[in-house]
């Protein structure tokens, strides 16, 4: 007969004096920053913060969501695909640090990645602070830096569009795939898929301006 009388999931209070836990009410909870953000967060900010956490995971941990149930990475077995993967996580992180600073990308980490509470992350960057207003700051801090990421990689995507288009115009004046990867430093692989996008965004419909339309 099995000794175990009672299994309880219950944290223990080691566990809850961890940065990832403050006092919420009278009890110490789970902290969930970026849910406490989310009403003065765009979808959009949401939405970079998601895909941030799921690159740090990859990154970090060699985690992607396909394993959440039980799945296997793309292409299962292929570590060569895996790699490529996990080496592009990287350097989407590590474009955002070179571009806002180690500080905020340690930020990133504590908030998103280890999920610390603003409690804790107040007592870390203020730490002459009354425990409130560290809180507070910390807070605001975190909201801050979630609107750079999201600034960032809009920017990013922008200037690819742009990079894109320009590209398009250039292959349809006649300028051979040769030239164009030898002055843009591209892969012809690589070109040819920007060559695309660039069409794409070319010979969408253009929007009719308010002059336009009066002219």
């Amino acid at each position: 007969m099995s000794r175990i009388t009672h299994i309880t999931t219950t944290p223990t209070r080691e566990r809850t004096r961890k940065p990832d836990y403050e006092i919420i009410g009278r009890r110490r909870r789970r902290a969930n920053t970026l849910g406490a953000l989310s009403s003065r967060l765009t979808a959009d900010v949401i939405s970079e913060a998601e895909q941030w956490v799921k690159d740090w995971m990859l990154a970090e941990h060699g985690y992607l969501d396909i394993m959440k149930n039980g799945g296997a990475p793309a292409q299962a077995g292929n570590v060569f695909t895996f790699n490529a993967l996990q080496g592009k996580a990287w350097g989407r992180l590590n474009a955002f640090r070179r571009h806002a600073g180690r500080a905020r990308h340690q930020l990133l980490v504590n908030m998103l990645g280890l999920g610390w509470s603003f409690s804790s992350l107040g007592s870390k960057l203020y730490p002459d602070l009354h425990p409130d207003s560290a809180r507070k700051k910390a807070s605001e801090e975190c909201a801050a830096t979630l609107e750079m990421l999201a600034a960032f990689w809009q920017e990013q995507r922008r200037k690819k569009a742009r990079q894109a288009v320009t590209i398009a115009r250039e292959h349809r004046k006649g300028l051979d795939m040769m030239t164009l990867s030898r002055r843009y430093h591209l892969a012809p692989e690589g070109l040819e898929k920007i060559i695309r996008h660039g069409e794409i965004i070319l010979n969408k419909p253009q929007k009719i301006t308010a002059a336009e339309l009066r002219n």
